[in-house]
């Protein structure tokens, strides 16, 4: 006997509506199948660019350039290479040098994309200044927790790891780099010299050589340690009553520099053109040479006059 149509139409519907799901599930494989390709695909890419940075780095860290900029990356924590942090000064400079040009003019360009370099690389030296300082603030703590743990007879590098766990950043950041060369097979030795090119320091340098001549000769590292520590301490007092003397010099005459440069580029802004007619007739070129001079005496003047050594 045969079907009826309303069997016959239930199991066509039966058979579209599982046709509709198959082809669903097919899709859905297939766009997840794609996905997982492109971001292998994308992966591989960024595999690829970020081996090219670190060849670049690579390369870049053995010329003289590389060598002076690296370590105070790394004193400054700055997650760059050496070759990014050039890369992203000068791009930096060039972009803003484009942008001013219309009102600055070509040499006030210029003279702004020299000042973003400079810039950048006065910015690194005051980041990693600023981390050496807070560095020091922390040298009477490590050395008195160095003296406690090899006076309770501790090694050394027991005394290194205690460092990382109980002290803040930059000291435990520091020291653990530090931690990571030694478990590499660096001597100790070589891991503090490290240290010390990547935060230098009389204070620092006295402490390492303190901590190697003792560890290699023998005697009471305990004390000599302690008494460090307590000389760090007066020492710190007197810089931050110096230091605090002189801010308010160091800040008058930096602003008596910003004024003048900034009256420049203002001259230029009111009769654009200006500086480039300067730069090129003789009586300007003579004006911009002896007002660039004064700016950099005016500057080296303050530095040596508000520079602090103790």
């Amino acid at each position: 006997m045969g079907a009826s149509p309303a069997v016959i139409a239930l199991l066509l519907a039966f058979t579209l509506v599982a046709l509709v799901m198959a082809l669903s599930v097919n899709r859905e494989t297939m766009r997840r199948t794609g996905e997982i390709e492109a971001s292998a695909r994308g992966d591989e890419r960024i595999d690829r660019f970020g081996e090219r940075r670190r060849k670049l780095n690579g390369w870049f860290r053995r010329t003289r350039a590389g060598a002076y900029i690296d370590p105070r990356l790394a004193g400054a924590d700055v997650r760059l290479g050496a070759f990014d942090f050039v890369v992203v000064a000068a791009l930096s400079g060039l972009l803003l040098g484009w942008l001013a040009r219309g009102f600055l003019g070509n040499l006030g360009a210029v003279v702004l994309v020299a000042a973003v370099v400079v810039s950048a690389d006065k910015w690194l030296d005051r980041r990693r200044q600023q981390r050496v300082v807070a560095f020091m603030g922390q040298l009477p703590d490590l050395a008195r927790l160095l003296a406690n743990a090899t006076g309770a007879g501790l090694a050394l590098r027991t005394a290194v790891d205690l460092v990382v766990r109980e002290l803040p950043d930059p000291a435990s950041t520091e020291f653990r780099e530090v931690q990571r060369q030694m478990s590499l097979g660096h001597s100790l030795n070589d891991a503090l010299a490290d240290l010390n090119t990547r935060l230098p320091s009389r204070d620092l340098e006295v402490l390492i050589r303190t901590l190697l001549v003792q560890s290699q000769a023998g005697g009471r590292l305990s004390t000599s340690l302690t008494t460090i520590a307590t000389t760090l301490d007066e020492r710190r007092e007197l810089e931050r009553e110096l230091r605090n003397s002189v801010s308010g010099a160091v800040f008058s005459g930096y602003t008596v520099l910003l004024i003048g440069v900034g009256a420049i580029f203002l001259m230029n802004l009111v009769q654009p053109g200006s500086l480039d007619t300067l730069a090129t007739t003789l009586l300007g070129q003579i004006v911009l040479l002896v007002s660039g001079s004064m700016f950099v005496l005016g500057v080296i003047l303050i530095r040596r006059i508000t520079k602090v050594e103790i």
